[in-house]
């Protein structure tokens, strides 16, 4: 069956359950030529596991556009995910500052504390709204502690973030969600330079204050780069872990038998994670490439100045490479999933979110002896994969 390159992943029907779709694209030769709006015309997707691999990897693939083209200036410029090296060096190696495994195994403490107190709050009513009262706002408190946002600003955190996500799908997004997400980017950006400004004044040990003093020192961080790069770690540092959160929950509560292994058996939680992520990833689509010159994927040619993205969702899925690939299994062991990306651009916040996860569903277990699937409602985009509402009874 040829899928329609008019629609294709932009396809709403598909938001659901794309993994469908996704199976009879690995089947088609070559990639696939999804067709958009844009100036482009579309851009070219790769869904077979070596594929999405390659265009992970591949320094023939820019993520500076405007190495091929004329682009009008970003809101966002010189952000670790829209730059090649010597740059993306740079800056990677000064926000992974914030991300050195010595640094992440501290915050474990704090992590239990905060996922301990939004349980405290909804223990004993026999339901849990679990995206409202525990998957947003976790990562939100977590990144904004490791900001040093101050507590009365998390819920504009959480409102920037996800009005930017949810406006994010330009094929699907309605005309409510773009403008609210176009407003969003500059909103918090306009907050965090105001609190930038603050720490110049008055430095703490937060990331904030260790940046501005990177940036001092030598002019390691260059004009607008400082606003662009906390605004990536929030957007980022949120969104993923809330994905990771309610599709893993809404996998184990799909599939108690796994649910019901995990409690006998909690050593197999960070196997379980990873399945999570593979089997749900978060990010379904990755931010597109250009080529920088013809490059071959797949036996198809990608010419110089086209765009081209890893479909991960679909790479996660890839029959070559995973034994029962549509079943969740969390003791899958190797999982070579592709949610976190790969090569240079590998997620920075892997590590931190990975652990935000162990200790939100170690939590849940221990507090809760029952957990049932009451109902779930999706987000509305085919780019990100995530849920509005997931309605948990609770006992």
């Amino acid at each position: 069956m040829t899928i329609s390159s008019t629609a294709g992943l932009f396809d709403p029907t598909i938001l659901d359950d794309p993994y469908e779709t996704y199976a009879r694209l690995r089947e088609q030769p070559g990639l696939f030529w999804q067709a958009h709006a844009s100036d482009s015309g579309g851009m070219w997707m790769a869904t077979r596991h070596a594929e999405v691999e390659q265009v992970l990897k591949d320094a023939r693939l820019t993520k500076d556009a405007r190495k091929v083209r004329d682009v009008p200036p970003d809101v966002l410029p010189n952000h670790m995910l829209a730059t090649d090296p010597p740059d993306h060096t740079r800056l990677r190696g000064l926000v992974g500052q914030a991300f050195t495994p010595r640094t992440v195994e501290r915050m474990e403490a704090p992590i239990r504390a905060i996922a301990s107190t939004l349980l405290d709050r909804v223990a004993s009513s026999g339901r849990l709204e679990f995206m409202d009262d525990f998957a947003t706002p976790l990562p939100v408190v977590v990144i904004a502690q490791l900001l040093g946002v101050p507590p009365e600003d998390h819920d504009a955190f959480r409102a920037w973030s996800t009005d930017f996500v949810d406006g994010s799908d330009f094929a699907n997004a309605t005309p409510e969600h773009a403008a609210r997400a176009q407003a969003a980017i500059p909103a918090l950006a306009g907050f965090l330079s105001e609190l930038v400004a603050k720490r110049r004044a008055n430095p703490a040990d937060d990331l904030i204050s260790h940046l501005i003093a990177a940036e001092d020192e030598g002019g390691r961080l260059q004009p607008g780069e400082l606003i662009s790069n906390l605004v990536l770690l929030v957007i980022a540092g949120h969104e993923t872990t809330v994905n990771l959160l309610g599709n893993g929950l809404l996998a184990l509560l799909r599939h108690p038998e796994q649910l019901a292994f995990l409690r006998a058996h909690p050593d197999a939680l960070p196997s379980a994670i990873e399945e999570m992520l593979r089997f749900d990833a978060p990010v379904q689509r990755a931010l597109f490439r250009a080529a920088l010159e013809d490059v071959e994927i797949g036996g198809q040619v990608v010419r110089r100045g086209e765009q081209v993205s890893a479909v991960i969702g679909a790479g996660n899925r890839d029959p070559l490479v995973f034994a029962q690939p549509d079943s969740f299994l969390v003791t899958r062991m190797p999982n070579r999933h592709l949610s976190f990306g790969r090569g240079i651009h590998f997620c920075l916040g892997a590590p931190l979110a990975k652990l935000e996860a162990r200790v939100a569903f170690e939590e849940l277990v221990r507090r809760f002896e029952h957990l049932e699937l009451a109902a779930f409602e999706r987000r509305p985009s085919t780019m990100f994969r995530g849920l509005r509402h997931l309605h948990v009874r609770t006992s």
